[in-house]
């Protein structure tokens, strides 16, 4: 009987032990800790009336943005490396052109071939190009794996379009990057703070790199993605202390009202969803 009580209270500390780490988990992974007041006014946007090409728009976010501009009937065009899966964009009828975003001549060449007027890049190292190693909640504790920033297009992939695209005369650059680099630094949750390190400084590099460049520029900072529906409530803020997880079409609903709200050019906006504060709902569509 004994035996039985002390295997019982073991149990049940375990659970407890183990509902305490999740709980505080969820709470460290959450954006409750900061709320913004002031956010990017609407307005009755118009896209600017020439060809859009969308960087990073085989999968996620960029996918939903050619899904929404075709949408609208707007011309565009998505830039695929020659190994990408273009299946879903063949299948939606997008024009394609082939470059390597870390080659720079590649790149150079499509622009000068085709007039793009706004450039829309979603363009970051994916979980697949990096190197094997442990699950994603042991690299948050451990830190990223390091990878080669000349074989990561973080950085480099970006600074190539940006420098084409103001060579080239481009009008408009939206730009989606992470929470977690320059001033929002602080509003990431630690935990991820050490999991992205590697790809936050990579990513801070390319904002400022496009900046400096002179060109029409807004970049969008959104967190943890989900590819749930649209919950209505996401917003563009000013705010860099602001963290939230956000829906990848939410995202790509604000990158086009952005596009088209001239308040937005020349400033960074984080995305922020008050309804995604808490890591959980990332699981609950």
């Amino acid at each position: 009987m004994n035996i039985i009580l002390k295997i019982s209270r073991y149990l049940i500390s375990l659970i407890i032990g183990f509902v305490f780490i999740i709980s505080a988990y969820l709470i460290l992974m959450s954006g409750i800790y900061h709320t913004p007041t002031k956010f990017l006014t609407s307005s009755n946007y118009v896209i600017p009336s020439n060809k859009i090409l969308i960087v990073g728009g085989t999968r996620g976010v960029g996918l939903e943005i050619i899904k929404k501009l075709i949408d609208r009937g707007e011309d565009v065009t998505a830039m695929v490396r020659s190994t990408s899966n273009v299946q879903q964009l063949n299948q939606l009828g997008v024009k394609q052109v082939i470059a390597d975003a870390l080659i720079k001549e590649q790149v150079e060449s499509i622009f000068s071939q085709n007039n793009f007027g706004t450039v829309i890049s979603t363009l970051g190292t994916s979980a697949k190009d990096l190197p094997k190693r442990q699950n994603f909640i042991q690299s948050m504790f451990k830190g990223e794996v390091k990878m080669d920033p000349n074989k990561r297009p973080d950085f480099i992939g970006n600074r190539n379009i940006i420098d084409s695209a103001k060579a080239m005369g481009a009008n408009r650059f939206i730009f989606i990057t992470v929470i977690g680099t320059g001033e929002s630094y602080n509003a990431l949750p630690p935990l991820a703070r050490r999991g992205h390190k590697e790809v936050i400084i990579q990513k801070e590099k390319a904002e400022n790199h496009l900046r400096e460049s002179g060109l029409a520029y807004t970049i969008i900072r959104p967190g943890g993605f989900s590819n749930g529906q649209s919950s209505g409530k996401a917003k563009l803020t000013e705010d860099p202390l602001a963290f939230s997880f956000i829906a990848r079409v939410d995202v790509a609903n604000l990158a086009i009202e952005a596009l088209g709200n001239k308040q937005s050019i020349g400033k960074t906006f984080t995305a922020y969803d008050s309804d995604m504060l808490y890591l959980y709902r990332m699981f609950m569509d």
